[in-house]
């Protein structure tokens, strides 16, 4: 399978992800080295996939401090679309300060995804408009005629004593017809299955094909596992901006 390089610099490098491709090694799946067995025993991950579609990114011994591709973030198995991937030391430790401290430490990764969901019947975005009692931690326009808002609504998770802090901003780009809606999202935290999540259980709008989270109604293309969230965008702001241009 190939990966897609849409971006490279010798600090990182920008793919696109096909769906049903891990991020990185699933622990509930046999183990495996990179380039040994057979590949029906494998269960290969977009480094792997990266690795056999442009060897070049993957030297036997980097010149310093280049190294091959390291994963900056994450995208689950179904979800398609943009991933960084740090090719140097510097861009690897700047990125993972900023998703770690957030504000304008190490270098800042915004994220835009593009999701089409399907409205429950009290769903804030059900009918085009703005409804009149929306819950507490959506923050929504008045314009009926444009539709955006925030969501904040701290998540659970099982090593968590306590919710974490979670903050989703969204925006109605169209209307598709048979109920179904585009939305653009942007993560302001990095919780795990925030956009999902908060789809679903805030905007009581599911992504389509997300059966973990509602949307069992449905499947995009008929494709088992994948949904129909998409990574449209990445923007960087790095403190040394002639990195963009190497």
């Amino acid at each position: 399978m190939e990966i897609p390089i849409l971006r490279h610099t010798r600090h990182f490098t920008i793919v696109n992800k096909p769906p049903l491709v891990y991020s990185q090694v699933n622990h509930a799946a046999p183990k495996f080295g990179r380039m040994s067995g057979p590949v029906q025993d494998k269960q290969l991950t977009l480094l792997d996939l990266l690795a056999r579609s442009h060897p070049d990114l993957f030297p036997e011994k980097p010149d310093a401090p280049f190294t091959e591709p390291k994963l900056v973030h994450r995208l689950d198995y179904g979800v398609s679309g943009a991933m960084a991937v740090a090719t140097s030391l510097q861009a690897a430790r700047n990125f993972s300060k900023n998703l770690q401290l957030g504000g304008d430490k190490g270098w800042q990764l915004k994220k835009t995804y593009l999701a089409i969901v399907a409205p429950e019947r009290n769903s804030p975005l059900r009918l085009g408009r703005i409804v009149s009692n929306p819950p507490e931690d959506i923050a929504l326009n008045t314009d009926n005629s444009y539709i955006s808002g925030t969501i904040s609504r701290p998540l659970l998770f099982d090593k968590s004593p306590e919710p974490l802090e979670a903050v989703t901003k969204f925006e109605v780009l169209k209307f598709l017809g048979n109920g179904k809606i585009l939305l653009a999202l942007e993560p302001v935290t990095g919780r795990k299955h925030q956009l999902r999540r908060h789809c679903a259980y805030v905007l009581q709008a599911p992504i389509v094909g997300d059966v973990r989270y509602g949307a069992d109604h449905y499947q995009p293309g008929g494709a088992s596992q994948c949904i129909a969230l998409h990574s449209w965008r990445l923007d960087f702001k790095v403190k040394s901006v002639w990195l963009l241009n190497h």
